[in-house]
């Protein structure tokens, strides 16, 4: 549905360049945290703006899940979120969107036999192509929606003095039973999906039903026969072996072994940085609990949608967010 309520929202987009090509870092065979190898490892990324002579303006945007950098550009430009007349923005795709190396567009290990990564690994390479690649040794902020969220608090884990600011939106630093849950139900579905060479619509079904709300799916929010057609149309962008090794990753997602390699028990001990945590109240798809301990623990700006769209107030609400992350990037 991300595509779909994406392709409906109203947003002015002013950006010096939207026709950012995507540009792929090499980064050769990588050591995945739980030891196996990722061979000729690739990792796609956009840059937009300019890097001062400083090198401290720039900020970094990873990928939701199922999304690529083609996503994010409603959300790039003076009057949305991220301004870059102001900032140099580097959207990098994450592993397993289809850009970067996934299990669809690797010759090496494809499909199945796709090493199995993490979160973590995610966000290590995306240091690699920062500081190797890029040449820049510190960011001035880290952004992510969704399992982008999941990446910026790892990233608040796992490199904490590497930037100023964070910026998780829907995402959370610890999962709940609840979203464990339904993660299992996910990975279940989309094995299955494998399995018997289907698309992915019954999974689309699931993520339609607890990314909104019932208040959402109100009678001029169309019919049924409406949903299933765009969930029809949806299914034709991915690749299910993709979904499933992106949705691995996301159920495994925590930040104890990164704490606890630094000998601390909460992100406050280890990240010095500013943070606004948003996030939505009605969120059915990733539980927004873990979010007000976080809160609470960095004494972070935070900011609850309280969004008929759920999870996915990130489509829907998108001038009170930008308003919100606008601010806090200007913010002394």
């Amino acid at each position: 549905m991300k595509k779909f309520l994406l392709a409906i929202a109203t947003s002015i987009i002013l950006v010096a360049d939207l026709t950012a090509q995507v540009q792929m870092a090499e980064l050769g065979d990588h050591t995945l945290r739980n030891g196996e190898t990722l061979v000729n490892t690739k990792l796609g990324y956009q840059t937009y703006g300019t890097l001062n002579e400083e090198k401290n303006n720039a900020i970094l945007f990873p990928t939701w899940y199922a999304g690529t950098g083609e996503s994010l550009k409603p959300y790039i430009g003076r009057e949305t979120m991220i301004d870059t007349t102001k900032f140099y923005l580097i959207v990098v795709d994450a592993l397993g969107d289809g850009i970067s190396s996934s299990p669809s567009n690797t010759s090496t290990k494809p499909g199945t036999k796709f090493p199995e990564f993490g979160i973590g690994d995610m966000v290590d390479l995306q240091h690699r192509l920062v500081k190797d690649i890029l040449n820049i040794d510190h960011l001035y902020a880290v952004i992510g929606i969704s399992m982008g969220g999941m990446q910026t608090y790892k990233w608040m884990a796992s490199y904490p003095d590497f930037f100023d600011r964070a910026i998780p939106i829907v995402g959370s630093p610890k999962l709940s039973v609840y979203d464990q849950l339904n993660y299992e139900i996910f990975k279940r579905v989309l094995n299955s999906e494998i399995q018997h060479g289907t698309k992915e619509e019954t999974f689309l079904m699931l993520e339609y039903s607890l990314g909104l709300t019932p208040q959402y799916y109100k009678d001029d929010n169309g019919s049924i026969e409406e949903v299933l057609r765009k969930i029809k149309d949806e299914a034709q962008y991915y690749d299910v072996r993709d979904l499933y090794s992106q949705m691995l990753a996301i159920s495994k997602h925590n930040l104890e072994e990164d704490l606890e390699r630094r000998n601390a028990k909460t992100l406050s001990e280890v990240f010095k940085g500013k943070a606004l945590i948003i996030y939505s109240n009605t969120d059915n798809l990733v539980a927004p609990s873990a979010n007000l301990v976080a809160i609470a623990d960095l004494k972070a700006k935070s900011l609850d949608l309280k969004s008929d769209c759920g999870h996915y107030t990130f489509a829907c609400d998108m001038d009170k967010m930008g308003e919100a992350v606008r601010n806090f990037l200007i913010e002394p």
